[in-house]
């Protein structure tokens, strides 16, 4: 017997033939269900891979190149597509809002075509050729702007590296999305005095836990229209989520919005179980700005942040969150990330195309 503890020691009792049959079987059994997991694991991999065939690459447009990366079927049906910007600049104009008004806007942060300003029409994005700020180099000229987000004491809070999400969405079937026509225009949320609705404008803290059921837990149904209190140490995440409903006929409306529609919704967890309106029954792409921050000591906790179009001291901080977006898609390019990624639902990852092709990655 071992003194210190009163047992047998590991080594001895190992000794026993029946003991020492039974470890040899369990060793024999955790390696066979190793080799099967493995083999499963590799099955499913290759299940899930999409086979692409893709074109010459003399045949590609400037922007857009070869790619061997894996393209993947969606485990939940929806087609997805996310592509990198880099911010281009930041002024006080809203080509949307304001048109030919300098400097009428609260600041606004700028990604894609990196010269909108006041005066910015959707035929400049159209007709334009030099390279974004996003990936794809000129092939991609859409606008997007936001709010700027800022500490307490006045300083803009960095992000980490937004992404901008084109895909079918949770509530309309993956197989009826539509490419969005070329100079379409419209805003999300807004920074009216009203509260902020969360289907268009939302935040989270990353630890949180979302409550079930849901449809994906990569994209938990536990947001606020409003900065929470993350702590530092955490990220903050929001998104800005586009109407995907159109009504087949206004490239613009008014007030940006009333062209467009969000669907009928799906109940969770039955992904594609909504549709679009009678009023607005043409379906296009979700589109989506994701964006998250570091809370740090020198930023202090989140919900003592605020947005520069945070107007009403009456609403809690960051309600007025909403975006902007100008359509200046190549139309050859959108139509591919639409019938290679969003229809059959599969998940394109960054910047790829679904064929073997991908934008070419930001300098």
């Amino acid at each position: 017997m071992d003194g210190l503890t009163g047992h047998e020691p590991l080594t001895r009792s190992l000794r026993s033939p029946f003991l020492g049959r039974k470890v040899l079987a369990l060793a024999v059994l955790i390696m066979l269900l190793g080799a099967y997991l493995a083999l499963d694991a590799y099955v499913w991999s290759e299940r899930d891979v999409v086979k692409t065939d893709p074109p010459p690459a003399s045949e590609l447009q400037p922007g857009r190149v070869l790619s061997d990366e894996p393209v993947y079927i969606s485990g939940v049906g929806t087609g997805n597509f996310r592509t990198r910007c880099d911010e281009s600049h930041i002024n006080h104009d809203d080509p949307l809002v304001y048109p030919g008004q300098v400097g009428a806007a609260h600041e606004h942060v700028f990604f894609g075509f990196p010269e909108t300003d006041a005066f910015t029409t959707v035929e400049d994005l159209i007709n334009a050729t030099a390279p974004t700020t996003c990936e794809g180099g000129s092939l991609n000229q859409a606008a997007y702007w936001v709010p700027s987000l800022h500490a307490a004491d006045g300083t803009r809070v960095p992000y980490v590296e937004p992404l901008f999400y084109y895909k079918s969405g949770f509530h309309i079937p993956a197989d009826l999305i539509q490419p969005p026509p070329e100079g379409l225009v419209m805003i999300a949320g807004h920074d009216r005095p009203e509260p902020q609705d969360v289907i268009s404008a939302k935040y989270r803290c990353e630890h949180w836990e979302a409550p079930s059921p849901q449809f994906d837990e990569g994209d938990p149904m536990d947001h606020v229209p409003f900065l929470p209190d993350c702590q530092p140490g955490e990220l903050l995440e929001f998104r800005v989520v586009f109407p995907q409903c159109w009504d087949g006929v206004n490239l613009t409306s008014d007030n940006q919005r009333s062209h467009m529609s969000y669907p009928i919704l799906a109940e969770a967890p039955h992904i594609g179980t909504g549709q679009c309106p009678d009023s607005h029954p043409v379906p296009i792409p979700e589109i989506s700005y994701n964006f998250a921050y570091w809370v740090t000591e020198e930023t202090g906790p989140s919900d003592t942040w605020y947005l520069s179009s945070d107007m009403n001291a009456s609403h809690p901080r960051g309600s007025s969150l909403h975006g902007d977006w100008m359509n200046g898609w190549d139309v050859d390019i959108m139509a591919l990330i639409v019938q290679n990624c969003i229809n059959p639902g599969h998940d394109c990852g960054v910047g790829l195309l679904g064929d073997g092709t991908r934008l070419q990655g930001l300098q």
